[in-house]
């Protein structure tokens, strides 16, 4: 899912970078994560970097809203060289525009972020379809989740219960 989610926010906002990560808790080297290319980037598609949390994408996260930066305003922010161990190998950025993902009340559980426009800026259009794709992916994350973890508690419980299991339980 996380990996039509990165193409879907490249294609509908028209950049050449998307990157997608989710953490459902607070250790960020155990995220899911997603990246989509076009073909000028084509040199990184095997860029599998893991998030460590250290990166400028932390802002969007800890605020919990989008963040729209042109060029020069990426380049002089002070987070934006925070790429962690990967900054060598990293592919270059021009722009950048990220969105949160939400859980359950609220609760940021990750980032969609895009940098590279195909045409000039990222502008406020561009950062209202983005926060709703963000909106729509946060549902479908959330209620993938739910469901996966009723899915392992109804297969838990329809499980026979054999002697073994329930001495094994009880520590004797």
């Amino acid at each position: 899912m996380l990996e039509l989610i990165t193409e879907k926010a490249r294609e509908l906002v028209g950049a050449h970078q998307a990157t997608t990560s989710v953490a459902f808790g607070e250790d960020w080297t155990k995220a899911l994560h997603a990246v989509s290319l076009s073909d000028k980037y084509a040199a990184w598609r095997t860029y599998d970097e893991r998030p460590d949390g250290s990166g400028i994408y932390r802002l969007v996260c800890q605020l919990n809203r989008p963040i729209r930066l042109t060029q020069a305003e990426l380049e002089a922010h002070p987070a934006w060289r925070g790429f962690g161990a990967a900054a060598e190998r990293h592919p270059p950025m021009r722009g950048w525009l990220a969105v949160p993902l939400t859980g359950r009340g609220g609760r940021n559980v990750g980032v969609i972020q895009l940098s590279d426009k195909y045409d000039g800026d990222f502008s406020e259009t561009d950062e209202a379809d983005l926060v709703e794709l963000g909106r729509l992916a946060s549902v479908a994350l959330n209620e993938t989740r739910r469901t996966a973890r009723a899915e392992r508690r109804r297969s838990a419980t329809s499980r026979p219960v054999r002697a073994t299991d329930w001495i094994e339980r009880r520590g004797a």
